[in-house]
C-alpha cells in the first residue's frame, strides 16, 4: 500500500504529478476550510502545508496536533517567515519547514526523509498511533515483497532454462509454485553419454523454508553424478539426511532415459508413482519401486526397476499437488482421472499437447477452487 500524502493550500502540478509517479496516494485540498472533514475521513502518512493557504496557517498545523488521526503525523511547511518558523518548532514537534521559494526537489526529498523517519519511530513505540502503525507494516511487507521476489529469482535459477530436444523424443513441462516460491523442485538434462536424466521433487511444507530444502536438493544433485537412478538417490539421500532440520524430509523420483534404445530405468524416494501411456497394449501403467524419502533414514537404499517405451509411448512424472487437488465438492482429482486424459490423448501429439490437455482437464476439474498445494509435472514421450 502507498503512502497517503494530503497537500493543504498548494496547487503546484508539477508537485503533486511527481509524488503520484512516485507511488505515493496525494490528495490535494487547495482550501482550509474542509480541513477537519478531511483529516477525519481519511488516515494521512504526511501532511504538506503551503502557507500560502492564508494567514491562519500556523493555526491550522497546531489544528493538525491536537487531531487524533493527524497527531502523531509528521507535518511539512512551506514558510519563508522565519520568526514564524521557529515559534512553531518549538510549540510543535514532528513539524519541518522547506523554504519559499522552494524547488521540487527539495520538497519530495523532504517527504521522502520524514516519511523514512516516521516508519522507523512508529516500528519501536508501543504508544505510536494507527498511522505510524500502518506505515510500519507498510514497510515491512515492502521489505518482505522485495525478499520474497529475490528469493522467487534464486528458485527459478534452480531449474532448467530449457529442456533437451531430439528428434526421438520431445518433452514439456509444467510449474506451478503455490506461493511467489515453492517445494516443488525439478532437473532435466542431457548427461555426455545421451542419456536423459530427469528429477521431480516436493520438499516438505510452502514457501521459504521449503524453498530452502528445494535448493539443498540441487546441491545434492550436483554432487550425486551417478549412470543409474537408484545411485542418484541413495548419494543425494546420504548428503541430505545429516543435514535436514528434524521433521523435514523430500520426496523425489529419478527417471533416466536412454534415447537409442527407449530403455527407461527408474527408482523413487517416497514419490508419487510415474504414469506410463502404452500405446499398444492401451493401457496406463504406475511405475512402482520401494524407497524412503530423502531424509528418513541416513543409510537409506533404493531400488531400480527398467521399463521399455514403444514410439508414442509416453511418460508423465509429476508431484502430488495434482492428484490432491480438490474440486468445490471436496473431491480429489486423483491418478485415476489423470490416468484417463493421458490415454485419451492423441498417440500423434507433441508433450506440450498431452501436458496441455492435462492441465485442461484439471482446471475444468477444480472450477475455480483454490490450490492449496505446488504443481509440477514433466512429459516425455518417444517419438521413433
Amino acid at each position: 500500500m502507498s503512502d497517503a500524502l494530503l497537500l493543504l493550500g498548494n496547487t503546484d502540478a508539477k508537485l503533486s504529478a511527481l509524488l503520484s509517479k512516485m507511488g505515493y496516494n496525494v490528495t490535494v485540498s487547495e482550501k482550509a476550510d474542509s480541513l477537519a472533514e478531511v483529516v477525519r475521513s481519511n488516515l494521512y502518512d504526511l501532511v504538506l502545508l503551503d502557507s500560502q493557504v492564508g494567514p491562519e496557517w500556523p493555526d491550522l498545523c497546531h489544528f493538525l496536533r491536537s487531531e487524533s488521526a493527524t497527531s502523531a503525523v509528521p507535518i511539512v511547511c512551506l514558510s519563508s517567515d522565519q520568526s514564524k518558523n521557529s515559534e512553531l518548532k518549538q510549540e510543535i514537534d514532528n513539524l519541518e519547514f522547506v523554504d519559499l521559494p522552494y524547488s521540487v526537489g527539495s520538497v519530495v526529498s523532504r517527504i521522502a526523509m520524514q516519511l523514512r523517519l516516521r516508519k522507523f519511530n512508529g516500528t519501536d513505540n508501543t504508544s505510536a498511533r494507527l498511522g505510524e502503525v500502518n506505515a510500519a507494516l507498510r514497510d515491512l511487507n515492502d521489505r518482505f515483497m522485495a525478499q520474497l521476489n529475490e528469493a522467487r529469482q534464486i528458485q527459478e535459477s534452480l531449474l532448467p532454462e530449457s529442456l533437451p530436444s531430439d528428434a526421438r523424443f520431445d518433452m514439456a513441462v509444467a510449474y506451478q509454485p503455490l506461493e511467489g516460491v515453492g517445494g516443488d523442485w525439478y532437473s532435466v538434462r542431457k548427461e555426455p553419454s545421451g542419456m536423459i536424466t530427469a528429477q521431480i521433487a516436493d520438499a516438505t511444507g510452502h514457501g521459504l523454508s521449503a524453498a530452502f530444502l528445494c535448493a539443498m536438493t540441487k546441491l545434492a544433485r550436483c554432487a550425486a553424478d551417478h549412470p543409474f537412478p537408484d545411485e542418484v538417490l541413495t548419494e543425494m539421500n546420504r548428503l541430505m539426511s545429516p543435514v535436514l532440520p528434524e521433521g523435514k524430509f523430500v520426496t523425489l523420483c529419478s527417471y533416466h532415459y536412454d534415447p537409442a534404445t527407449g530403455k527407461l530405468y527408474f527408482a523413487r524416494a517416497g514419490h508419487p508413482c510415474a504414469l506410463v501411456v502404452k500405446r499398444s497394449e492401451g493401457r496406463v501403467v504406475q511405475l512402482q519401486t520401494n524407497g524412503f524419502a530423502l531424509g528418513f533414514l541416513d543409510d537409506a537404499v533404493y531400488a531400480r526397476d527398467e521399463l521399455q517405451l514403444e514410439p508414442n509411448d509416453l511418460i508423465l512424472i509429476y508431484t502430488d499437488g495434482v492428484t490432491e487437488a480438490q474440486n468445490m465438492n471436496s473431491e480429489l482429482y486423483g491418478v485415476e482421472r489423470l490416468s484417463a486424459v493421458l490415454l485419451a490423448s492423441k498417440p500423434e501429439a507433441h508433450s506440450a499437447e498431452v501436458l496441455q490437455s492435462v492441465f485442461d482437464d484439471f482446471e475444468t476439474f477444480r472450477d475455480g477452487r483454490l490450490l492449496k498445494d505446488d504443481v509440477t509435472a514433466i512429459v516425455l514421450k518417444r517419438s521413433i
